[in-house]
């Protein structure tokens, strides 16, 4: 029995001119479609792929860095935000208190120049009055003097100020007419109302009497 059938193509590599008649009549082009591309197409698929596959990287990378420079650049952008409200703050802080202190200077230096001319007026430097009258005057450091300047006996005498002051309240006690009540007070820059409140009672058992006025400032050096 022959190995091939009358007309059919050989499996074995045909001769130039047999391979000839074979693409005439078409053999040779189906056959190699059969196989696929030949290696050299498939070189070039494999390089575009992997070309692609680099590119690809490169954009993730750069993507990445592009939201970190962001993210870092938003981050420096509110901590300076976050310092310069801070500064500010403290700015509007320490004008106030020298607002705040400025005015008191303002009041204490009127009081002192009505109280000049009550004394060229009654040729006394005190003016007693009936009953308990203060006086509250700078002595040295932060050191401050309560004085009795009325005609009768003050009891349980104490000091207050506001919480924004710093204060070493004295113990409370009773001043007969021209004793003075010693006490430590001090300005700082979270204060916001320097006012000095004295409390007393005027026979030691009835109500509770009130004076208030601003602690007097410093004198310049």
């Amino acid at each position: 029995m022959p190995k091939h059938f009358v007309g059919a193509p050989s499996l074995r590599a045909p001769r130039s001119r047999t391979r000839r008649r074979w693409r005439a009549a078409g053999y040779v082009s189906d056959m190699s479609n059969m196989l696929g591309p030949e290696p050299g197409v498939w070189q070039t698929l494999g390089d575009v792929s992997t070309a692609a596959g680099v590119v690809v990287a490169l954009i993730g990378v750069i993507v990445t860095l592009v939201l970190t420079l962001r993210s870092e650049g938003l981050t420096r952008k509110g901590q300076a935000i976050q310092q310069e409200q801070s500064e500010a703050t403290a700015a509007r802080s320490e004008a106030a208190a020298a607002l705040t202190e400025e005015y008191t200077r303002r009041v204490v230096t009127a009081l002192e120049t009505m109280a000049e001319k009550d004394v060229a007026t009654t040729g006394s430097s005190v003016q007693r009055t009936a009953g308990v009258s203060w006086s509250l005057t700078y002595r040295n450091g932060d050191t401050y003097l309560l004085t009795n300047v009325g005609t009768a006996t003050a009891y349980d005498v104490s000091v207050s100020a506001h919480k924004t002051m710093l204060l070493r309240p004295p113990t409370a006690q009773n001043l007969e007419p021209s004793e003075v009540l010693t006490f430590v007070a001090a300005r700082s820059i979270a204060t916001s109302d320097s006012t000095i409140t004295a409390q007393w009672s005027e026979d030691g058992v009835g109500d509770t009497k009130i004076w208030k006025y601003p602690l007097p400032p410093r004198p310049r050096r």
